[in-house]
C-alpha cells in the first residue's frame, strides 16, 4: 500500500506570503509612477488657472498642454480652448471646445463651450487683395452675401466659399474661387491687363515703307496692340516722309488711312535721255549725209559718229538741264522737240527729196520745238494728257506715211533690176508731205484731247495711253505680215512678193487697217484700266518697256532698209 504524504500546512503559509509579497512589491512601482504623472499634471493644472487667473494667457495655454499631455482631462481641454479663445487662436480653440463637448461634462461648462463656438464662427475671415493698377472694383459674393468696394484693401467675411471678381474699366477683368476660414487672413494679388486697342493703318501709296514705334512693320498694318502713344512713320519714292503720333485708348479701334504728299518726281534723268538720244540720231543722219553710196565701213563711221553726237549732246544737256523739273514739264518739252524734228525733217525730205535736206529741216525743226516747249511748259497739262498730245502726233505722223503709198501717191512707175526683178521707186516727197500733213493732224486731234476736256479730271493714264499706242503698233504689224503672207504663198513661205510695185501699196493698207483695229481694240480693252489702279497723281513709274518699231539698216550693198526690230522707250 502506497502512502501519499500530505503537504505540512505550515510550509503552504509559507508560500501563499511569499506570492502576495511579490505581488505588492512588483505592482507598486507602476502604482506610484502614475501617481506621481497625476500630482504633477494637477500641478500644472494649478499654475495654469493662476496664470490664467492673473492675465498670462500664452503661459498658462502652455500649462494646462503640460498638464494634459500627463493626464488627458476634459477639464484640460477646456482651459486649453479657454486659452486660445483669448489669443486669438479662434480655428484651435473651436476644435478643443467641440472636442469638450465631445465628452460628458457638467452642463455649465458645455453651455460655456457652445456659446465660444457660436461667437467662433461668427468671427470673419480676412481677404487682403493687392492689385495693379490701383483703384480696382472688387465683388466678393458666396454665401448668400455680397461684399463690395475699391482695392488694395482688406474685406471681413463669415467663413465660407466665395468667388472674388474684379475689374476696372479698359482692363480686362479677373476672378478667383476662395475658401475662407474664421478669422483666417487669405491674401489675394490680382494684376489686371489693360484691353488690348486694334490699330490699322493703310498707307497711299500701298507699297510705302511703314514704322511703328521705330520698328519696320508689314504694309497694310492690322494688330491688336497695347494701348498707349504710338509713332507711326512711313516713306516712298517721289513722296514727301510722314511723321505722326497716335494714342490708344483700351479697346479703341483706330483705322488710321496714312496718306503721303505727293513729291511729284523730276523728268530731269529722261530729258537728259532724250538729248542724248536725238544727237546720237542727229549725229548720225549728218554722217550719212557726207558718205558715198556702196563706201566700205560706211557703218563703223556711222556708228563713230552717233557715239560722238550721244556724247556731245550728253555733256551738254547735263549741264543746262535744270536740276529738278516736273516730270510732264519734261515730258512736254520732249514732246515740243522730237515733234520739231520730225516735221523739219518731213518738211525737209519733201522739199529737197534728200537726207541732206532732211537733216536741215530736222535740225531746224528741233531748235524750233525745243524752244516753244521750253516757252510754253507753263500751259503744259498732267502727265496723262501730255501722253495723249504726244500719241496723237505719233499715231498721225505713221498713219500719214502709211498713207502715202496706199493711196498710191508715194511711188513711182517700177524698173527692172539687173537680176530681173521688178523695184518700186518710192517718192520721197510725197512721203515726206505725208508724214508732215498726218503729224500735224494727229497733233491737232491731240491736243484736243489734252485741253479740251474739263481739265479738273485727271484724264487717261500714261499707262492707258501707253497700251493703246501699243495696241495700235501691233496692229499696224499684224496688218503687214498678214499682206506679206497673202503675197508670198505662191513660193510657199511669206515676205516673197513676185511684183513689188503691188506689194508695197497693199502692205500699207493692210498695216492702215491692221493699225486701227488695234487701236480701236486698245481704247476698248483699256475702258476700264484706270478705274482698277490708285490716284494716278500718286502712282509710279513704270521703265523699260519694249516697243515694237522699224530700224534703218544698211545693206550690203550700200542701201538703207527698214526693218521690223524692238526698242525700249523710258517712262515716266
Amino acid at each position: 500500500m502506497i502512502r501519499v504524504a500530505r503537504p505540512n500546512s505550515r510550509v503552504t503559509g509559507l508560500l501563499l506570503a511569499a506570492l502576495l509579497v511579490a505581488f505588492f512589491v512588483v505592482g507598486t512601482p507602476a502604482q506610484a509612477q502614475n501617481a506621481d504623472r497625476a500630482a504633477q499634471a494637477r500641478q500644472h493644472y494649478e499654475a495654469g488657472v493662476s496664470l490664467f487667473e492673473a492675465g498670462n494667457k500664452e503661459q498658462a495655454l502652455v500649462e494646462f498642454q503640460l498638464a494634459n499631455e500627463l493626464s488627458p482631462k476634459k477639464e484640460n481641454l477646456f482651459m486649453i480652448a479657454q486659452c486660445q479663445y483669448h489669443l486669438g487662436l479662434l480655428k484651435e480653440a473651436r476644435a478643443n471646445y467641440q472636442e469638450f463637448l465631445a465628452q460628458p461634462s457638467s452642463e455649465e461648462l458645455a453651455g460655456i463651450a457652445r456659446l465660444r463656438i457660436d461667437a467662433i464662427n461668427r468671427r470673419p475671415g480676412i481677404v487682403a487683395i493687392n492689385t495693379v493698377p490701383d483703384q480696382v472694383q472688387v465683388r466678393i459674393e458666396g454665401e448668400g452675401q455680397v461684399f463690395t468696394g475699391d482695392a488694395p484693401n482688406e474685406f471681413r467675411v463669415p467663413r465660407g466659399h466665395y468667388r472674388v471678381t474684379v475689374s476696372k474699366p479698359n482692363f480686362a477683368g479677373q476672378d478667383r474661387d476662395i475658401a475662407i476660414e474664421v478669422a483666417e487672413t487669405k491674401p489675394l494679388f490680382f494684376k489686371l491687363d489693360p484691353i488690348p486697342a486694334r490699330l490699322e493703318i493703310h498707307t497711299v501709296p500701298r507699297n510705302a515703307t511703314l514704322y511703328v514705334r521705330g520698328n519696320r512693320t508689314q504694309n497694310p498694318y492690322a494688330q491688336n496692340v497695347e494701348p498707349g502713344n504710338y509713332e507711326i512713320y512711313a516713306e516712298a519714292n517721289d513722296y514727301l516722309p510722314r511723321h505722326d503720333m497716335v494714342s490708344l485708348t483700351p479697346g479703341q479701334q483706330l483705322k488710321l488711312d496714312f496718306p503721303l504728299v505727293y513729291l511729284q518726281r523730276s523728268g530731269r534723268p529722261e530729258l537728259i535721255d532724250f538729248w542724248i538720244g536725238i544727237g546720237a540720231v542727229g549725229a548720225g543722219m549728218a554722217v550719212t549725209t557726207r558718205l558715198a553710196p556702196n563706201q566700205a565701213g560706211n557703218l563703223t563711221l556711222l556708228a563713230a559718229g552717233a557715239l560722238a553726237g550721244g556724247i556731245g549732246a550728253g555733256v551738254i544737256s547735263a549741264a543746262l538741264v535744270p536740276a529738278y523739273i516736273r516730270d510732264n514739264l519734261a515730258l512736254f518739252r520732249i514732246g515740243g522737240g522730237w515733234i520739231g524734228d520730225l516735221e523739219g525733217l518731213s518738211l525737209g525730205l519733201a522739199l529737197t527729196q534728200n537726207i541732206s535736206g532732211a537733216w536741215l529741216g530736222g535740225t531746224a525743226g528741233l531748235a524750233v520745238g525745243s524752244v516753244a516747249g521750253w516757252w510754253l511748259e507753263d500751259h503744259a497739262p498732267n502727265y496723262g494728257r501730255v501722253a495723249v498730245i504726244q500719241s496723237g502726233a505719233f499715231l498721225g505722223a505713221a498713219a500719214g506715211l502709211l498713207a502715202v503709198p496706199a493711196l498710191g501717191f508715194g511711188l513711182k512707175p517700177s524698173t527692172k533690176t539687173a537680176n530681173g526683178n521688178t523695184t518700186a521707186n518710192i517718192r520721197t516727197d510725197r512721203v515726206g508731205w505725208g508724214i508732215l500733213a498726218g503729224m500735224n493732224a494727229g497733233l491737232v486731234t491731240g491736243l484736243g484731247l489734252a485741253y479740251l476736256p474739263d481739265q479738273r479730271a485727271y484724264g487717261p493714264s500714261w499707262q492707258r495711253v501707253m497700251l493703246i499706242d501699243l495696241a495700235a503698233v501691233a496692229g499696224g504689224f499684224a496688218g503687214a505680215i498678214v499682206q506679206a503672207c497673202v503675197s508670198g504663198r505662191k513660193n510657199g513661205f511669206c515676205g516673197s512678193a513676185e511684183d513689188s510695185a503691188e506689194f508695197w501699196p497693199n502692205m500699207a493698207r493692210y498695216a492702215l487697217a491692221g493699225a486701227g483695229v488695234g487701236l480701236a481694240a486698245g481704247l476698248l480693252l483699256t475702258w476700264r484700266y484706270d478705274k482698277h489702279h490708285e490716284d494716278l497723281a500718286q502712282g509710279r513709274p513704270a521703265r523699260g518697256v519694249p516697243l515694237p518699231s522699224a530700224l534703218p539698216v544698211q545693206t550690203t550693198d550700200g542701201r538703207w532698209a527698214l526693218v521690223p526690230g524692238l526698242v525700249s522707250q523710258g517712262q515716266f
